[in-house]
């Protein structure tokens, strides 16, 4: 690497921290977040000598660098059995407390009945949440490469079409969302806000927040994809 290169590369090295840091706010801290900058200081160096710097390709480089961070976790393999058996735990004991109670139950009263400290609990649930994350980010991306999916630096109208007609499937799926799913989405998405803050905003627990959006993202899968 030539010494411009390296100098290329430093200067956005503070965007690819911004993105490991808003993105490490919802994993376990089991995930080390200075991997996720390697893997985005490694996706620039892969990338930048490709792109023309004339056109203002940052839009371009935090997809790229994103989705290798995306890559990167999908090896940590989120979506293992034990977390959907975990899943399946909390949705049932969830849905009994709520039914014996008939009230909203905290994150606390949840992780008394399964047996766990509220800190495993937050833990399993900040998993699941970005297990989710990780699938709707597919869904978004809807098999094709982020050059074919956004706008890249050589969009051809053939692309365009194809991301146009992407981008109406998902609004038109999106508003059949009720109101609550569709800020659930925006809030944890779009703002990237950390599982906890979601919880507070709505006034629910983070494993209803959880369920709120396994629910969304499912709904989401069969509008896109019908049977």
């Amino acid at each position: 690497m030539t010494k411009e290169e390296k100098e290329l590369v430093l200067s956005y090295l503070p965007l690819v921290q911004q993105i490991a840091y808003r993105l490490h706010r919802h994993l376990p801290s089991s995930v080390d977040v200075n991997d996720l900058i390697g893997y985005g200081v490694l996706a620039l160096i892969e990338v930048l000598p490709k792109v023309d710097r004339s056109k203002n390709p940052t839009a371009y480089l935090k997809l790229r660098v994103k989705g290798a961070m995306y890559d990167y976790l999908r090896s940590l393999d989120f979506v293992s059995r034990n977390i959907r058996s975990k899943e399946k735990a909390i949705k049932q004991a969830l849905e009994r407390l709520s039914m014996e109670r008939g009230e909203e139950v905290s994150d606390e009263e949840l992780a008394k009945f399964l047996g766990e400290s509220p800190e495993k609990l937050k833990e399993d649930l900040k998993a699941i949440s970005f297990s989710y994350l990780m699938s709707l980010e597919e869904l978004f991306r809807e098999g094709r490469s982020y050059e074919e999916l956004f706008e890249s630096q050589e969009e051809g109208p053939e692309e365009a079409v194809i991301r146009a007609d992407l981008k109406e499937k998902l609004l038109k799926a999106i508003e059949r969302l009720d109101h609550r799913e569709k800020l659930l989405l925006q809030l944890l998405y779009y703002e990237e806000l950390p599982l906890k803050e979601v919880a507070k905003l709505l006034g629910v627990s983070m494993a209803r927040v959880s369920q709120i959006k396994s629910s969304a993202i499912e709904k989401l899968r069969n509008y896109l994809n019908p049977a």
